[in-house]
């Protein structure tokens, strides 16, 4: 109106959202959504300004707004993420980390951030909430930050080419990591190489910045012949594992690692670093959890922390809802081990070897969903999916469209248990509700889509 610049000091991009008088708000698109469908709406409730892409100009008569302002640009997504950009260029943190991988990176996101706040205590440091890892929840989590932060630890996902390269373009990491390259979204990427080819972006952005590290897992067949032939150049490197699949010894190793009480899931662990050698009391079992844990433990020494600090944080430590989260039924004497977050090949595995051998004297029930984007892979890794639940399980129960290549899978195996294919949620109340589950252990996993978790009374909605 001429009276000088409009001044915003808060972002928003749900118009369900209270907001104030000087909000700014993104229009963003998506598969299932469009925000410029709400932009009247947000200016009827008091908003003065909207960002929008070309076409909301050619489809609305914009002479209504007259009094707002509209901010066009070609795409709403790429303008959040510059905004968190330039947004984050005003901060002089201590350090700045990204993680990323084809499993695991919500787990060691999540240890990595208790083992900081333990440190330096919750207010110096900030994380991007659950797996809002994409272009659209990582730029929300920078725009959290305030002057009181000093740390950031930002968990880096994607489903297509090129997202790992603007993610790292937003963020300028000074510590990476790579929990591992697996069978994930290859409809995307087609194959292991792809997915590889994707992630290692994180590295070439780490590459531009001086004194940065790069965290790598040593058992990780692809990332270890990465590490052999030495093709990370300009960054400092911190292995981690258990140093028995690749010929590599990592630089924090585990050694030793006993369960203390399989209905609690605690271990003993040993490990060492720098020709020292520790040992720990931790608050969850499973080969994969800790590999997840040694990564954690990795990036915090990179970031001058010693590893008893981290070892400490990692004795109280509560898993993420929906991975690899315990839950009791003491009325009906079995335990469900919720994984029904996401699945993928090769996290699917890690599940089902963690039931076997921490739960090896119960009657395993299964309850599994279909494994999403795995694009022409689909078929034969559902029938491998089969082979390795073939003895791993009692009952399975299966919900999805890749039933027949499961049965086909645990009929090359000679599976002797029992398999229900799961017609609707009410059937297959009543039909769990019949099984005899006393000392009996209960696997739930699925991809995203399948929301298996919402079967169980037991699993907490949120």
């Amino acid at each position: 109106n001429g009276t000088g610049p409009f001044v915003f000091n808060e972002i928003f991009t749900d118009s369900r959202e209270e907001f104030s008088k000087n909000a700014l708000f993104i229009a963003l698109k998506g598969e299932k959504f469009n925000g410029e469908d709400f932009v009247d709406g947000v200016f009827k409730k008091g908003g003065s300004c909207a960002l929008v892409s070309w076409d909301f100009l050619d489809s609305h008569d914009i002479s209504a707004y007259s009094d707002k302002i509209v901010i066009a640009v070609e795409d709403a997504v790429s303008a959040l993420g510059n905004i968190a950009k330039f947004y984050l260029s005003r901060f002089d943190l201590k350090k700045k980390i990204a993680v990323t991988g084809s499993c695991g990176k919500t787990a060691t996101k999540e240890m990595a951030y208790a083992v900081f706040c333990l440190k330096y205590g919750t207010e110096k440091v900030l994380k991007n909430d659950y797996n809002y890892n994409n272009l659209i929840g990582v730029p929300k989590a920078i725009l959290r930050l305030n002057k009181n932060y000093e740390y950031l630890i930002l968990e880096i996902g994607t489903n297509k080419k090129g997202e790992i390269k603007k993610l790292s373009e937003i963020i300028s990491p000074d510590v990476g990591a790579i929990t591992n390259i697996g069978r994930s979204h290859l409809l995307e990427f087609k194959n292991t190489e792809g997915v590889f080819e994707e992630k290692k972006e994180l590295a070439v952005a780490l590459s531009h910045k001086k004194d940065a590290f790069l965290i790598l897992n040593a058992d990780d067949e692809i990332l270890s012949e990465e590490y052999k032939h030495k093709n990370f150049p300009g960054v400092n490197i911190i292995s981690f594992g258990f140093g028995k699949q690749t010929g590599i010894t990592p630089d924090i190793q585990c050694s030793k690692v006993d369960k203390i009480n399989g209905e609690t899931g605690k271990a003993l662990i040993e490990l060492s670093f720098k020709g020292r050698k520790y040992s720990a009391n931790i608050n969850f079992y499973g080969m994969h959890l800790i590999s997840d844990m040694l990564c954690a433990l990795s990036i915090a020494a990179a970031c001058g922390i010693d590893i008893e600090t981290g070892l400490k944080a990692m004795e109280g430590f509560m898993l993420p809802a929906g991975r690899m989260q315990t839950i009791f039924n003491n009325a009906d004497g079995y335990i469900i081990v919720n994984d029904s977050y996401n699945s993928n090949p090769d996290s699917l595995k890690a599940a089902l070897y963690y039931i076997k051998t921490d739960y090896a004297g119960k009657k395993k029930i299964l309850v599994l969903g279909d494994m999403l984007e795995l694009g022409d892979s689909a078929e034969s890794e559902h029938i491998e999916m089969g082979r390795n639940a073939a003895d791993a399980a009692d009952f399975i129960f299966y919900k999805g469209n890749y039933s027949d290549y499961i049965t086909k899978g645990l009929g090359e195996k000679g599976f002797k248990g029992k398999f229900f294919i799961i017609e609707n949620k009410d059937a297959f109340k009543d039909a769990f509700k019949k099984l005899d589950k006393k000392n009996s252990v209960v696997l739930v996993k699925g991809s995203r889509g399948m929301k298996l978790e919402e079967y169980f009374e037991e699993i907490p909605k949120k």
